[in-house]
């Protein structure tokens, strides 16, 4: 069962990148089609998820501002942001649906999740490549290293060198 938990970290990164890079995709696509105008946080809309220590908070500005072509929209952002009432701030706008609109200082989201993504991939097939197919490990001795025994694709065993900074002391 050990030797398949490092799977989990690899799926995890992989969900992670494919969330991340979805998400700037999307905000690429909205980023192109928007329409960029100067306006106003009037609010600051709070929800929280999770319970206790796990609390989250999350903080989404009210904006108000005036399309291009003279209408004066408030709509809560497609976003959270740290931005507090009364601060100035350009806006994003889908011309098309000005209610849906985001401050366009928020171009940096999703990279957090693809550098989370990519260290928990790499850890994962670290120790996934470690020891996947170590089924027995014999402790070196003056006349050689330690030997490990591999398991083969065919199922068998085969005596090796072991991968240096395998633990072999268990």
């Amino acid at each position: 069962m050990f030797e398949y938990f490092p799977l989990l970290f690899v799926a995890f990164g992989i969900v992670a990148i494919m969330m991340s890079v979805k998400g700037l995709v999307g905000f690429q696509r909205f980023a192109q089609r928007a329409l960029r105008v100067p306006g106003v946080v009037n609010d600051v809309r709070t929800t929280f998820a999770g319970r206790g220590e796990g609390l989250k908070a999350t903080h989404r500005p009210v904006l108000t501002f005036t399309t291009v072509d003279g209408r004066e929209i408030t709509t809560e952002a497609s976003t959270a942001s740290d931005l507090g009432v009364g601060n100035a701030t350009e806006v994003l706008y889908d011309p098309q649906d000005p209610t849906s609109a985001r401050p366009a200082h928020d171009t940096a989201a999703g990279y957090g999740g693809i550098v989370a993504g990519v260290i928990a991939l790499g850890i994962g097939l670290a120790f996934f490549s470690a020891f996947s197919g170590v089924t027995d490990v014999t402790p070196g001795t003056d006349d050689g290293p330690a030997q490990c025994e591999l398991r083969q694709p065919d199922g068998t065993f085969q005596p090796a060198p072991c991968p240096p900074g395998l633990d072999l002391d268990h």
